[in-house]
């Protein structure tokens, strides 16, 4: 029970509550009559006493204590464990336990909370009752039982709205519930798993679902029964509600009833208002938390990690009635924004596309975005309405060339290439610096890298003024603007700039890394690593330099003047001999210096290498000069031409290709890069000229030209003073001559050394590189905008004069040089002797043989014009005829006169000769000939023996009139003998005689246009037949009826020739004397391949193709023209041309992905057009052929303004007309349209004088019996009009000749 030493009741009357008599003594104990209580030494000990309830030593039963009792009981001793500690009464407490009191207790007063400081007053709908309470006596200690025991009461908690005091039960009430206390005396009520309902209703507002609240609700805690006797009054606390959480959503079962809030689930789905809205999906797009749509995305990299990405979504209203719902209208989360790289996939109502449907959908590889999607930009140009059509990428960016799209905003650009950062993201910084005029300003390492968005970056405009900037932005606008904003700009970088990924090379920086580090050069196109101390290097280089140049400057220039002349050392000998002294020694004087101290062996080997260094001099010398070895006739000048071009071009591939060549054929491009006597890109030179701009660049190369002509003419300046102070003449020095030459032959030498070296530094002011936003750069330099932009700059004013002055100037200066020698006249003169020497021998073998030759001479001399001389004629060849007829036939076949020859001692006789001389004449067809056919035959043989011996000169035949007319309407073609001899072969196979007639009518046909064409000749003035006879001789070398053998420059155009070849040999002595002007063809060549195609899409499969079929072009064209008077130089050109095709190909191959696929179907397609070009190469309406006919034209209108200008002052000075036949009879006109010269018809010729027309028309039959025109060049049938053959001069006909057409 209680009270285990004591248990003190008193109690008011009907009640619980103490006596007033327990506020006296303490438990109603009175200590006064115990010993010594008086005195205050009484006392009272209780120790080990026990109650299972209450008050292990005192207990009173009743409640709220007063007074001595309340005081003690709920006091704790103190002093030496008495109470009170002093006193008459005292207490004395030790070892007392009991279930609550282990001294003191009452009977059970009251409920309460446990902890009041930690009670709950807002609870969210659905959360559990968190209340502790617990029942305490009067002195305030927790009732319990001891041990395990409980109390046998329970605890309620009842929710009610409003009070919860209404007698009726469950009025008002939400919940109840009972909860039992354990056995320490506590009631904990969320133990239980009591949750909190909330009561609310919902009613529908212009659609809208609205939900309404309870707002306070009363939470009332009381005890089941009385403890002990005791009822306790409840404990009530007025709750208010929270609204649910972010990710939860409020249930109930309907619009009236209560409800608790439920989470959202995680990742699948979201809430927008928890107290009015309902969990919904989560979009297809998004990333939902159960509360929220995430603003991010998470996109997988290629390292295997997840990076988020920032998307927005917006709340909008949304009508449910239009996805099948029921029509209310409720808020919804919508895709309003995506990243770059990704398209916005949202469909419109038309579409049924529902929001949860929304979503980002990322570019597929190929294409790539790095604008922000956005639903609100004006036009929606990333929005599609279809997730399908999203993923085909039209909206998104092509992939540009030179970059790898792998999807998304992913733009990694290749190795070689560079990408500058997006339009629209781009972070562009303006340093206006500038640099200063003392040294050129370098920035410093990464200083230029301006770090843009998405991981882009890209150079600012470092290295330009703001006015500069603002001077070409405005040029600029209009192109730039073609760049769409988001747009990533891919650009081609120098060769191994570019790593890719936007990393740049070792020593590289700027855009396209096109510029060096600090401490770095740019050489072959290569940033190159320069020595720590420059000082040193520009000191040795400039000594290096300096002994080089002198020693190389007085052997081209100063050697001429002061070498002893044969005049002065024959002069000097005859001296020495006349005075007794020994010959000159001309020991070297090293050698001399050990011979005299008897150190024979070293004497002897400097003696070797004195010989081999003067032997290789003049060898070197040669090479330069036109005074070529002449013992074994090597013609070392033409191939060290040829040498040095090679390898000027091919040293210049590393610029004009752009391209990653092997290191082996790097370094072998750098090494002949001296050849093109380009110093400065030597790596050690071009670290001392890095500290230069290029403008400073620009002016050092383009001074050179001046200042070495310059000191190449010191020498003939000196000599020239030297001969008018000394000698009386500026050109009376001894050594003028030499010196003079000398002059000529170094400064063209020099120009052919430094040409592709200056055009190119000419040039690489108009090569530009567009960079995007970072603007027109110039390739040379990317630190200078480009001066076509700045028309009145500095820069592009005097990079146009050296353009002009250098690349064009250069090979026009030379050509017009070669023609001040009178060069293309004296190769004319050659030819034209050639097509002479070609034109008379083919027509003698045409017109006669050696046996009839042979037999014309046996007969003497021809017919005469008067009737004695012809009787004479006559009788001699009926002897003859009778002599040969040995069988008395009265007719002669060709072994009978080839017998007769015989017994003439003619050795060789050639039966088919004689058979195709007689065809001609045999008019019978018998094949043998008669008296009357003999007769003419023998009357022509000697007319035509008699005109030509075959050693006539080209001056002679010009103005010999019967030679050209003879030679103009010769039968070249042979016609006639091919239809006489198949008439013949007709006769003899017993053809039937109308076939055999229409080879006669045809015969009789080409007689006639014989005949027409030698009335022609005689009609025409002997300077018109002369340009008509070489126009003729051009069009039969181009059919191979006739040849010209090859010609070289022999000294056959006398000292002329000697004094062009002497001076200005260098350019054409090793040419074909028809090819004089080839060099000026090499040096265009050279241009075309190390200026000019830098311009055309530099550094691509495009650029190296064109390189290739241009270098192709020209080898096709040297071997088809076949310039050189060498054979072994036109090997060495060809194989050299070759093998630059070869590298230029190679290198296609290394930087090509479908470069061979693309070649070899260019080769293909090359056969199609073939037959284009030679129909256009034939065609009339050729420009070049009709340039060409029109310049024959204008040749011969001048040469006959010269003639009647000549017959005008005849008349004048001799008063006797030189006029021809009255107008009407021999006008003489024709016409003198472009082509009616070669069409004339037969009305429109000159008409036949009066005055003598039995002699010239004799004249005309006799040549028509000896001679023929050919018939595919004039053609006549009957009064027809004469035209020319169809076959025209070809496309390079006037430019060159037929490779058959060499002997």
């Amino acid at each position: 029970g209680s009270g285990g030493a004591f248990c003190s009741m008193n109690t008011l009357p009907n009640l619980l509550v103490c006596n007033p008599d327990l506020e006296q003594k303490p438990f109603m104990i009175d200590v006064q009559d115990l010993p010594g209580g008086a005195a205050g030494s009484g006392r009272v000990t209780l120790e080990d006493n026990y109650a299972s309830s209450g008050g292990g030593a005192l207990f009173v039963k009743c409640i709220i204590p007063g007074g001595s009792t309340k005081v003690m009981g709920g006091a704790t001793p103190v002093g030496d464990g008495f109470y009170p500690a002093a006193g008459f009464a005292r207490f004395a407490f030790s070892g007392n336990t009991a279930g609550y009191g282990s001294n003191t207790a009452t009977l059970p007063q009251e409920l309460v909370l446990h902890e009041p400081d930690t009670v709950q007053f807002e609870y969210r709908p659905g959360e559990p009752i968190t209340t502790k309470l617990h029942i305490s006596d009067s002195f305030g200690q927790q009732v319990k039982m001891d041990g395990t025991d409980k109390l046998p009461v329970t605890v309620s908690a009842r929710i009610c709205v409003g009070s919860c005091e209404s007698t009726e039960a469950g009025q008002g009430e939400v919940t109840f519930s009972a909860n039992e206390i354990d056995s320490n005396g506590l009631c904990d009520v969320g133990v239980q798993d009591k949750v909190l309902v909330w009561p609310a209703s919902q009613a529908t507002v212009a659609k809208r679902a609205v939900r309404t609240y309870q707002p306070l609700l009363t939470l009332q805690h009381a005890v089941s029964a009385p403890l002990q006797g005791v009822t306790m009054d409840p404990v009530q606390l007025n709750i208010s509600r929270l609204p649910c959480n972010d990710d939860e959503q409020f249930l109930q079962a309907s619009a009236s009833a209560t409800g608790v809030c439920e989470a959202c689930l995680a990742g699948s789905q979201y809430i927008i208002d928890p107290d009015q809205s309902k969990c919904l999906d989560c979009p297809t797009g998004g990333i939902c938390n159960g509360s929220d749509v995430q603003e991010y995305l998470l996109e997988a990299q290629d390292d295997g990690t997840l990076q988020n990405f920032t998307v927005l979504w917006e709340i909008v209203p949304y009508v449910a009635a239009l996805v099948g719902e029921e029509d209310t209208e409720e808020d919804r989360a919508r895709l309003i924004e995506c990243p770059p790289g990704y398209l916005l996939v949202r469909g419109s109502p038309e579409d049924d596309l529902r929001p949860q449907d929304d979503q980002c959908a990322k570019c597929p590889a190929t294409y790539y975005s790095t604008r922000i999607a956005s639903w609100n930009e004006i036009g929606q140009p990333l929005v599609d309405w279809k997730l399908a059509d999203a993923l085909t990428g039209d909206k998104c960016e092509d992939c540009e060339p030179g970059a790898v799209c792998t999807g998304g905003r992913s733009v990694e650009p290749k190795p070689g290439f560079y990408s500058g950062a997006p339009a629209a993201a781009r972070r562009r910084v303006l340093h206006n610096r500038t640099r200063p005029e003392s040294s050129r300003w370098e920035p410093e390492p990464h200083s230029n890298i301006d770090v843009g968005v998405f991981g882009w970056w890209s150079t600012g405009a470092l290295w330009e003024s703001s006015s500069a900037v603002r001077g070409r932005a405005g040029r600029k606008n209009g192109r730039r603007a073609a760049a769409a904003a988001g747009t990533v700009q891919v650009f081609r970088c120098p060769a191994d700039a570019c790593l890719g990924n936007g990393q740049c090379a070792d020593g590289r920086t700027g855009p396209v890394c096109g510029l060096c580090k600090k401490g770095y050069a740019m050489a072959q196109e290569r940033c190159e690593l320069c020595a720590e101390d420059v000082g040193t290097t520009i000191a040795i280089g400039a000594i290096v330099g300096l002994v080089l140049f002198s020693v190389g400057y007085y052997f081209t220039a100063w050697r001429a003047f002061f070498k002893e002349t044969p005049q002065e050392r024959h002069l000097m000998e005859k001296k020495r001999s006349s005075a007794g002294d020994p010959a000159a020694d001309d020991r070297f004087f090293l050698v001399k210096f050990f011979e005299n101290r008897g150190w024979d062996t070293p004497a002897k080997r400097v003696s070797v290498l004195h010989r081999f260094v003067l032997n290789n001099t003049k060898t070197v010398r040669g090479m330069l000069t036109a005074n070529e070895a002449k013992k074994d006739n090597l013609p070392i000048q033409g191939l060290m031409k040829i040498l040095i071009g090679f390898y000027q071009v091919l040293s210049s591939f590393m610029t004009t290709f752009p391209i990653k060549w092997p290191e082996e054929q790097e370094n072998a491009m750098k090494f002949t890069k001296i050849l093109a006597f380009d110093v400065v890109a030597v790596p050690g030179p071009s670290c001392v000229v890095a500290q230069f701009s290029y403008q400073q660049k620009l002016l050092m190369y383009t001074m050179v030209p001046p200042a070495a002509l310059i000191a190449l003419v010191c020498p003939l300046m000196l000599c020239m003073v030297l001969g008018h102070f000394r000698h009386g003449g500026w050109k009376k020095h001894d050594r003028y001559e030499a010196v003079y030459a000398n002059t000529w032959q170094m400064s063209v030498f020099f120009l052919f050394l430094y040409y592709p070296t200056v055009s190119v530094a000419s040039l690489k002011s108009f090569s530009c590189q567009e960079l995007g936003a970072e603007g027109n750069l110039l390739q040379a330099d990317f630190s200078v905008a480009c001066p076509i932009d700045n028309p009145l700059s500095f820069l592009f004013i005097y990079s146009a004069i050296v353009t002009v002055l250098y690349p064009i100037g250069i090979p026009v200066g030379l050509y017009f040089a070669m023609r001040s020698y009178g060069i293309p006249q004296m190769a004319a003169a050659q030819r034209r002797q050639a097509i002479s020497a070609s034109l008379i021998s083919t027509f003698k073998r045409h017109t006669s043989s050696s046996e009839m030759e042979h037999l014309s001479n046996y007969l003497g001399q021809g017919p005469g014009d008067d009737a004695k001389s012809q009787a004479k004629f006559k009788k001699r060849c009926r002897m003859l005829f009778k002599n040969m007829d040995e069988d008395g036939s009265r007719t002669l076949s060709a072994e009978e006169i080839a017998h007769q020859l015989a017994k003439l001692d003619m050795a060789k006789i050639e039966i088919r000769a004689l058979e195709k001389m007689m065809m001609t004449y045999d008019t019978d067809l018998t094949g043998e000939l008669s008296m009357e056919e003999f007769e003419p035959m023998m009357a022509d043989l000697l007319a035509t023996s008699s005109k030509f011996d075959g050693l006539e000169t080209w001056d002679q035949v010009a103005v010999n009139e019967t030679q050209m007319r003879l030679l103009f309407s010769h039968d070249w073609m042979q016609q006639e003998e091919a239809y006489h001899r198949l008439q013949t072969k007709m006769v003899r196979e017993g053809e039937k005689q109308q076939l055999v007639d229409k080879i006669g009518v045809e015969i009789q046909k080409s007689r006639q246009t014989m005949h027409d064409k030698a009335l022609e000749a005689d009609s025409l003035s002997k300077s018109v037949l002369r340009n008509r006879l070489l126009f003729l001789a051009d069009q039969l070398i181009n059919k191979g009826i006739i040849s010209v053998p090859q010609l070289s420059w022999d000294g056959s155009g006398g000292e002329k020739e000697d004094l062009a070849r002497l001076h200005v040999g260098f350019l054409f002595k090793n040419y074909e004397v028809t090819k004089w002007q080839f060099e000026i063809l090499e040096m265009w060549r050279k241009l075309l391949t190390t200026s000019v195609l830098v311009f055309f899409y530099k550094g691509s499969i495009l650029q190296l193709a064109g390189g290739f079929f241009l270098m192709f072009f020209f080898l096709v064209l040297t071997m088809r023209m076949r310039p050189f008077a060498d054979v072994r130089l036109e090997k060495m050109q060809i194989w050299a041309l070759l093998v630059l095709c070869i590298t230029l190909f190679y290198g296609v191959i290394l930087n090509a992905d479908q470069a061979v696929s693309l070649i070899i179907l260019a080769f293909q397609m090359s056969v199609l057009f073939l037959p284009f070009a030679t129909i256009i190469g034939e065609s009339r309406l050729n420009p070049l052929n009709v340039w060409y006919q029109f310049k024959e034209l204008h040749t011969e209108a001048i040469e006959r303004a010269k003639e009647e200008a000549e017959e005008a002052r005849v008349e004048r000075e001799t008063g006797v007309s030189t006029a021809g036949p009255p107008q009407g009879q021999a006008t003489g006109r024709r016409r003198s349209s472009l082509f009616s010269w070669s069409r004339k018809s037969l009305d429109d010729r000159t008409e036949t004088p009066p005055q003598e027309p039995e002699r010239l028309h004799a004249a005309a039959i006799q040549r028509t019996r000896s001679a023929s025109l050919p018939g595919d060049v004039f053609q006549a049938t009957g009064g027809e009009s004469v035209h020319v053959s169809k076959r025209r001069s070809s496309l390079f006909s006037w430019f060159k000749k037929s490779l058959d057409d060499r002997t």
